[in-house]
């Protein structure tokens, strides 16, 4: 993992802004969720609700080439047809879900890994060409391709 100061502020220059919260899935749960696995201690996580998900942010990797920014993100245990990307101008969201592994005919006795979901979502810089955005999903990395308007290509300017 590469982590550096000024990759924050590379990555805002350059018109992304990204959104990563260590409390999504509290939110995402509410307070009461919470509340009553504390009040009633670890026999409610042995018989967790069939309804409760597990929201994950997905870790990424953004890069920049010449003709386009590339977005990777993790997402293990996910498939191709459980993952979904949205793009618009402004905004660029990557869901996903990670079904059940137990079988239909089995007895769950301890259930931690669990249907979770995963959910990120980046702010984008106006110069990105909208209709030619590309996705593909491959061992577990979904990867994104950006593709950037005529206007912040660098253009070369040959020397006479």
């Amino acid at each position: 993992m590469v982590s550096c100061a000024s990759c924050s502020q590379k990555l805002r220059a350059r018109g992304f802004a990204t959104s990563k919260s260590s409390d999504f899935q509290e939110v995402a749960m509410g307070n009461n969720g919470k509340e009553s696995v504390i009040r009633r201690g670890n026999s409610a996580l042995a018989r967790r609700s069939e309804t409760m998900e597990r929201f994950i942010t997905p870790v990424a990797d953004i890069y920049e080439t010449a003709d386009a920014f590339v977005v990777k993100l993790d997402m293990p245990g996910a498939t191709k047809d459980s993952i979904s990307v949205g793009v618009e101008p402004g905004n660029l969201t990557a869901k996903g879900v990670v079904g059940e592994y137990h079988g239909q005919n089995s007895d769950l006795l301890l259930g931690e890994i669990g249907r979770r979901s995963y959910y990120r979502e980046f702010n984008l810089t106006e110069g990105i060409d909208h209709k030619d955005v590309e996705a593909e999903f491959e061992d577990g990395v979904l990867t994104i391709r950006l593709p950037k308007s005529e206007k912040m290509r660098t253009k070369e300017i040959p020397i006479k």
